[in-house]
């Protein structure tokens, strides 16, 4: 089998915890806020835990720092904090036992809940979203507990249906509550629709909420310590760090022994579905889980090369879609035509790109072109009608 797409959890190594190594220098933490509107200046003393950015509309996730520290830079996109002291917000309030407040509570402390539907079918995905992506081996199998905890709280926010967890073929991983379902781990069946499908043997049915194991144990975490989670498990090569939310992607990678070269590419998750970062001071997100380098040397980059017209991703796309037509189309901006070919039915698996004869930047394409488009409501309405 290809590396690339075996799912098969690797043996449990020990896990790295960034604050006992030997930096050099404080800390410093660069956090993402792309969308959301920061409330903070430069110079602002901040605690751990402590709400540095959220959405206006209420949507997205509030975002808070990671370390008590001194805001030292502020830009469009992210907030830099130095790591100064040992200040801890105050714990929230997780009392209320209205489901919409319930739900409320988690986005204000971090979790996305976006999908979260009332009277669904709960889907655990304990299955890696890509091969070594598997840190979360270390949690579901130390902190049943705080597992059980984020679930008791979702039934009550939630009251599902049912609730089922799956897990790759062979392993014995349990949650008391759950209906266990094993996934063949072959990428991509652990994305979110693939997994979807094999549980209930239909696709993107309206009544289904999804989670990955690595956010229930993000939410019995939160709920139980009355903290948003700051810590996260990153893999970088076969190191798994414990390391703040933020952390730039150049400390682990040192920490980790990598050297990237010049024309390497260092990616925030994993190399199908990941997205590569321009600098290695961009940190590490709250859904992070892996940074890694895909060297030059080895593999051909992607270019603007014109399709050559093989269909190879066509045949490959486990959503029956025209990766090349989609493509041609957000190449010259002309993204509304995109609609005509059904990009609101791509789970960006990353497999077009993979198999592109040509090495055309096709997952790249169709991001843009939903982004291009998340302003108008069709995507999601498309979704809703399926």
């Amino acid at each position: 089998m290809n590396p690339l797409f075996s799912l098969i959890p690797s043996e449990r190594g020990p896990i790295v915890n960034t604050w006992e190594q030997e930096l050099g220098s404080a800390l410093e933490i660069s956090l993402e806020i792309t969308g959301l509107v920061p409330l903070v200046q430069i110079n602002y003393q901040v605690s751990k835990a402590q709400p540095v950015a959220s959405d206006p509309a209420g949507r997205k996730p509030d975002l808070h720092s990671s370390v008590s520290g001194t805001v030292i830079d502020l830009k469009k996109d992210f907030i830099t904090i130095r790591e100064e002291g040992t200040r801890v917000a105050l714990p929230a309030d997780f009392s209320a036992t209205n489901p919409v407040a319930m739900l409320d509570n988690l986005r204000l402390n971090g979790i996305d809940i976006r999908g979260y539907k009332p009277g669904c079918t709960l889907i655990i995905n304990a299955v890696p979203h890509e091969a070594g992506m598997d840190g979360h081996r270390f949690l579901i199998e130390e902190f049943t507990d705080i597992m059980v905890t984020g679930l008791n709280y979702l039934k009550k926010a939630l009251s599902p249906k049912a609730c089922a967890l799956t897990v790759p073929a062979g392993m014995d991983w349990t949650i008391p509550g759950c209906t266990g379902h094993e996934i063949d781990p072959v990428y991509p069946n652990s994305l979110p629709e693939l997994v979807t499908k094999a549980v209930t043997g239909k696709e993107l049915p309206p009544e289904v909420t999804i989670i990955d194991a690595t956010t229930l144990y993000r939410i019995g975490r939160t709920v139980h310590g009355r903290q948003p989670v700051t810590l996260v498990i990153v893999k970088v090569g076969n190191t798994p760090f414990l390391t703040p939310v933020g952390t730039p992607a150049g400390v682990l990678l040192k920490l980790a022994g990598f050297r990237p070269a010049e024309h390497d590419r260092v990616i925030l998750g994993g190399p199908l579905t990941g997205e590569a970062v321009y600098n290695l001071k961009h940190g590490v997100r709250p859904d992070t889980q892996a940074v890694t380098v895909i060297n030059s040397s080895s593999n051909p980059t992607f270019t603007d090369n014109p399709c050559v017209g093989c269909g190879e991703c066509v045949i490959r796309c486990p959503a029956r879609l025209m990766p090349n037509m989609i493509s041609r189309h957000a190449e010259f901006g002309l993204y509304e035509n995109c609609l005509a070919y059904n990009i609101a039915s791509c789970f960006e698996c990353g497999l077009c790109g993979y198999w592109c004869k040509a090495r055309r930047p096709l997952l790249q394409y169709i991001r843009l072109a939903k982004k291009e488009l998340a302003a108008q409501p069709i995507i999601e309405d498309l979704r809703e009608q399926k």
